[in-house]
């Protein structure tokens, strides 16, 4: 008796898939053609909605960013007290000028600086000096104390400018010296006019006479060479330049 050949099922395709879902299917176990497949040893993409999806990547970047590094000094400078030396006075006034010297082996008038003039009264003693210091390197420029019966001359042919003589200790030494000063107003110039009046009322006072000042011959000459100065001001008035102070 010849043996009967093997039955083939009606539908070949019938044995894919567990659950016996056509080809292309949605079933358990059903092949999709065409559906995107992770790359081999890929990460597993989070799914949609879920929290920490991108801040991972962000925070990673910013803390690659961030300098953790720390740099000190090579040298440490410790703070320094400095002063000035006028701790401890007071300034009655305090105006900003352009101050001037004469030479007089040039017989010219020469800049000493911008900056401010002040006259300022001892807290103690109450006397009252007058001091110039240049703008930005502050350096002296005038410092003499306001001697009763100063001659305080206008600049004929300006409003804004003074012309007087002091002994002066700017650059500490005594040593009389004629000076010219320029406001960059007339009302600039009328207040230092009345309160270096004022002050030479007070020195006066307080100094009894003259001749407690410093005397002038201890620099130049005595006397004479003072009023040789006083005189000289009256000359040289007219020279001062009429440029405006800044």
């Amino acid at each position: 008796m010849s043996e009967e050949a093997p039955q083939q099922p009606a539908n070949p395709f019938a044995a894919l898939g567990s659950s016996g879902a056509a080809f292309g299917g949605a079933g358990t176990g059903a092949f999709s053609f065409g559906a995107p497949t992770a790359a081999f040893g890929a990460p597993a993409k989070p799914a949609e909605g879920e929290d920490g999806a991108d801040d991972g990547d962000e925070g990673g970047a910013a803390a690659e960013e961030e300098c953790q590094a720390e740099f000190k000094p090579v040298v440490q400078l410790e703070e320094v007290e400095t002063k000035s030396g006028e701790e401890d006075e007071d300034a009655l006034v305090e105006l900003k000028c352009k101050l001037y010297r004469f030479d007089n082996d040039n017989q010219e008038w020469k800049e000493r600086g911008l900056g401010l003039i002040k006259l300022l009264q001892h807290k103690e003693n109450k006397k009252v000096r007058l001091l110039m210091r240049q703008e930005k390197t502050l350096k002296i420029r005038a410092n003499h104390i306001v001697m009763p019966g100063t001659k305080l001359q206008e600049h004929s042919g300006s409003d804004k400018a003074w012309v007087w003589s002091a002994v002066d200790f700017a650059d500490e030494t005594q040593k009389i010296e004629l000076f010219a000063v320029r406001f960059g107003s007339v009302e600039k110039a009328q207040e230092f006019k009345k309160k270096f009046e004022e002050s030479m009322d007070i020195n006066a006072v307080l100094l009894g006479d003259v001749s407690a000042l410093p005397k002038a011959d201890e620099s130049a000459g005595g006397a004479a060479a003072e009023k040789e100065a006083e005189e000289l001001a009256k000359e040289v008035s007219e020279k001062v330049t009429t440029e405006e102070a800044a």
